[in-house]
């Protein structure tokens, strides 16, 4: 059926993609990856997993490493995706 075909079509896609991020982040942004996108955990259990602490009150664990290593794992895959590095189809 078509919704067979689109969802193996997104497996396909996100293992592409999963594979080329392995290749190109660094140590700390893949286990940021890990977490978040292929484990699926929240912002703050992925910074708890990185031994991350807070020094500001009233903020989560990590909250700034986190965002920073979003923020360079998302620029590196839009850079990929945008070079079309990555044959997602």
């Amino acid at each position: 059926t078509i919704q067979n075909q689109a969802s193996f079509d997104i497996d396909s896609a996100s293992e592409k993609l999963h594979k080329k991020m392995k290749s190109v982040l660094k140590a700390n942004e893949l286990l940021v990856y890990e977490y978040l996108y292929i484990q699926h955990l929240s912002e703050e259990q992925a910074a708890k997993k990185m031994g991350y602490k807070t020094s500001e009150k009233n903020r989560s664990p990590g909250y700034k490493q986190i965002k920073n290593l979003k923020k360079s794992i998302i620029t590196k895959v839009k850079k990929f995706l945008n070079n079309d590095e990555i044959d997602i189809f």
